[in-house]
């Protein structure tokens, strides 16, 4: 943009390894110079501070743009922008500020003007690396504090000397510190003259900014938010703090994990693309043809095209299906419709991910009165976040009872989960045996009073069974209104196909397709028209259950409010406390089933209170196994022999999950049970390896055919198949690779797939292929290849035997963080280094 007078140049100095209040980093200084290279400073040392130190770094903002409406705030990389965003969520306070700032374009960030308009002739485009282009005789000696990691080291140091007394050798500190800041500031403004400079040279004149249209509505905290807050500070017990905190933050849950999608998505149009190729649910197109060019079929008013694309998943992204966007690097196509920024355009799109080919059809549509266009799409990014007001509404509604108590909580399950209480009620009642549990959960959940349950089941554990057995006997039995909720139809739709085989009768259990009417035709239980649930529990007259997604159970066309006895939350791992809040508002009282030591909660946004967390991790406040007086532990898996139940239990389970004595029945012949690692020695590759897929191939050609005796499904001395096999990997590259090379060795049968695809099967082998071979070559880093969720649902697919193919390289890496050491320690424990 043109230069302005009010211009600043802005740079954070933090420590990553700073822990208080149990949440890692603090941003210790906020440094800016203005046009005439004046330093200001904001200096934090601890969170109460942070959050002051923004509050007058945005009050320093807010009173400078109201001289200079046309300023604007020059940084160098994502550092700055990023670090606003979650700051202010962090605390809870200038949220509608920063969002203010992105929404006009304020921040420029120019290491995506350098990036995508210079050619470097060094190792890297680090600011560093440029300054000999422009600081000149100032340029920066390499003594003292001259990066990020000495200025983390130099902080440390200085608030060792004032733990110690010392206060004039931290305070000297603290000014080395500064200086450098400045520095960096000075480097950042020089940058943005030198730049424009070499842009003038070429005939390129300063414009405006591209600010791009975050959304309709500013960011701006609702008056049920600022009156639970208020609870929270003068709450007279820290549990009454939190839960009040808590509920908070779950009233502009929605509001921020809207705003992060967008915020996020709108630095994609306009930063490099090899910034956010990593980033989930982000596939970057390598090759893209047209297979049906614009045309019209039947009804249909406006043209529509379809592509073929290939090219790479990130990391974690599975296989989305349905709405996206495609982004279009220029020259972009001449549109009204979509938004540009930095010089992208993106354009809404549906797409179908084939996982095993790796090919994407996306299909486009051109809406009335624009032309068609020949240009093709670089990349699809995530669709926009789904319309969640009927959440939203039921979580106001849950609010709005809070603050009518004066005192206390009001007695539903919400209350008992945020304020961290035991189930209310007649008691737990207790486990006779590995075999009870259904009798045990059912009777607890007959004595609750409005509250909750929580049962954790690990792997192979009955969770499911126990599930279905458990809604027949109280349906059946005691006529109780049951709701099964989840954040995806297909786990919902197995509970129910589970209930009607555990006896209950089809024509009570019901729920609306997920697809077209007729979807559910070969479905055990009822399929229902849209919106027909309430017309379902009135013909069903005593106890039925129904089946939906959170935004069923918020409608209030569909299911009423307290209208069920029990609302079963499946999953529940990975269903956040914000949307349990919701739900909960349909039933009297909840049970909460799943595994946080499984696949865990996704959330895109920061948020000042926990509220994206799952509730039943939530609820087992970290433990890896949930407090007796809290619930259920299921600690029997009926799945998995005890040779690879072990390192299962030892990995996530504290120890405290064993096998059925039944799993001791099964044999694989010339196959020791357990987890067997398999080192596969390979340099250079992040997420395809040749090597481990050649290592695949191999163990599945000599497992094939082995005996496998197993008493429970009648199978004796049977050859084991292809489907006996499962091979599961992290990344979508490796996926292709091991499907290609399977089929190439006449494997067609063997499935393939990411953790995500098979979370709740089972196979008698599972390989598990982990493609990277270093931690520098790591995308998105270890912490998510290494995950103890990942590998726990990967290892504990197999009732025998499970391989571990891995490069040894792997474990040679310095931790950086408390978490990374445990982290490293668990999978070095894993593959027994």
């Amino acid at each position: 943009p043109c230069p302005d007078p009010g211009d600043i140049y802005f740079d954070f100095e933090g420590d990553p390894l700073h822990l208080e209040q149990e949440k890692w980093g603090l941003d210790y200084l906020f440094g800016l110079v203005d046009d005439d290279e004046v330093f200001t400073a904001f200096w934090a040392h601890d969170l109460a501070a942070e959050k002051q130190a923004l509050l007058d770094f945005l009050d320093f903002v807010v009173a400078r743009r109201i001289i200079y409406p046309q300023m604007h705030i020059y940084h160098y990389a994502s550092y700055e922008r990023t670090h606003l965003l979650s700051i202010a969520a962090r605390h809870g306070v200038g949220e509608n500020i920063v969002d203010d700032l992105l929404r006009h374009g304020v921040l420029i960030d120019l290491y995506s003007t350098v990036k995508k308009s210079l050619r470097v002739g060094g190792p890297s485009y680090s600011i560093k690396k440029l300054e000999p282009l422009y600081m000149g005789k100032e340029h920066r000696v390499d003594d003292g504090v001259t990066n990020a990691a000495a200025s983390i080291e130099e902080y440390e140091r200085s608030m060792l000397a004032r733990s110690a007394g010392n206060e004039p050798e931290a305070q000297q500190i603290l000014d080395t510190i500064a200086d450098y800041n400045r520095y960096d500031c000075v480097s950042t403004r020089r940058l943005r003259n030198w730049l424009l400079q070499q842009a003038a040279k070429v005939g390129v004149t300063p414009g405006t900014a591209a600010a791009g249209e975050l959304d309709r509505d500013p960011f701006e905290p609702s008056a049920l938010n600022l009156e639970l807050l208020r609870r929270a500070d003068t709450a007279e017990t820290v549990q009454d703090a939190a839960a009040y905190a808590l509920a908070a933050a779950a009233i502009d849950y929605h509001r921020r994990e809207n705003k992060s999608f967008w915020w996020e998505h709108f630095a994609r149009l306009s930063e490099p693309m090899d910034l956010w190729a990593d980033t989930r649910g982000v596939f970057v197109i390598e090759r893209v043809s047209i297979e049906t060019n614009w045309s019209r079929t039947g009804k249909q008013r406006n043209l529509r095209r379809r592509l073929r694309a290939s090219g790479t998943w990130a990391a974690g992204s599975g296989t989305p299906k349905g709405d996206a966007f495609v982004l279009y690097d220029q020259p972009v196509p001449f549109r009204k419709a979509g938004r540009r920024a930095g010089g992208m355009l993106d354009l809404p799109v549906s797409i179908v991910a084939d996982p095993e080919s790796g090919v994407v059809w996306i299909d486009e549509v051109c809406t009335t009165g624009e032309d068609p266009w020949d240009e093709l799409p670089a990349a699809i990014t995530p669709g926009a976040p789904p319309n969640a007001q009927s959440i939203v509404a039921a979580i106001e509604e849950w609010g709005e009872a809070v603050v009518a108590v004066d005192a206390g909580w009001p007695l539903d399950a919400a209350a008992d989960i945020l304020t961290a209480s035991p189930p209310r009620g007649a008691g737990l009642e207790p486990l006779r045996h590995a075999d009870d549990s259904v009798r045990a959960v059912t009777t607890s959940l007959l004595g609750l009073d409005n509250s909750y349950l929580a049962v954790q089941g690990p792997p192979g554990t009955g969770k499911t069974y126990l599930a279905a057995h458990v809604i027949t006997a109280l349906v059946r039995e005691h006529s109780w209104r049951i709701g099964v909720v989840a954040q995806s139809h297909k786990v919902v739709e197995n509970v129910l196909a589970k209930v009607v085989d555990a006896g209950l009768a089809p024509g009570l259990v019901g729920k609306v397709p997920g697809g077209a009417p007729g979807y559910y035709a070969a479905e055990p239980f009822t399929e229902l028209p849209r919106d027909g649930h309430r017309a379902f529990a009135a013909e069903a007259r005593g106890g039925y259950v129904i089946g939906g997604t959170a935004w069923d159970f918020t409608n209030l066309k569909r299911v009423g409010r307290r209208q069920l006895d029990l609302l079963v939350i499946d999953e529940a791992g990975q269903f956040s406390l914000a949307a349990t809040i919701g739900v909960a508002m349909s039933a009297k009282n909840l049970l909460l089933l799943g595994d946080p030591q499984q696949l865990p909660q996704v959330s895109q946004g920061t948020h000042p209170a926990p509220v994206d967390q799952c509730a039943l991790g939530f609820i087992a406040g970290g433990h890896p196994v949930l407090p007796a007086e809290l619930g259920y532990f299921l600690a029997d898996s009926r799945r998995m022999h005890p040779e690879v139940t072990g390192p299962v239990s030892r990995l996530a389970y504290d120890r405290a999950l064993h096998s059925h004595a039944s799993t001791s029945e099964r044999y694989l012949a010339d196959t020791a049970a357990g987890l067997h690692p398999v080192p596969v020695a390979h340099v250079g590759n992040a997420t395809a390896s040749v090597e481990e897929a050649a290592a695949v191939v191999e163990l599945v050609r000599e497992h094939l055919g082995r005996g496998w005796s197993d008493p429970q499904s009648g199978r004796v001395a049977d050859p084991l198949t292809e489907g006996d096999i499962i091979v599961v990997t992290p990344y979508n590259a490796q996926l292709e690779l091991l499907r290609e090379r399977l089929d190439d060795a006449g494997f067609t049968d063997v499935p393939v797939g990411t953790v995500d695809k098979f979370q709740g099967q089972e196979a008698v082998i599972s390989i598990v292929s982990l493609a990277a071979s270093s931690p520098v070559d790591v995308p998105r880093g270890l912490s998510f290849l290494l995950s103890a969720n990942r590998l726990n649902v990967a290892i504990s697919r197999a009732q025998w035997a499970a391989y571990l193919v891995y490069s040894p390289q792997l474990i040679e890496h310095l931790p950086h963080t408390p978490d990374e050491v445990a982290e490293l320690s668990r999978f070095i424990e894993l593959v027994g280094s």
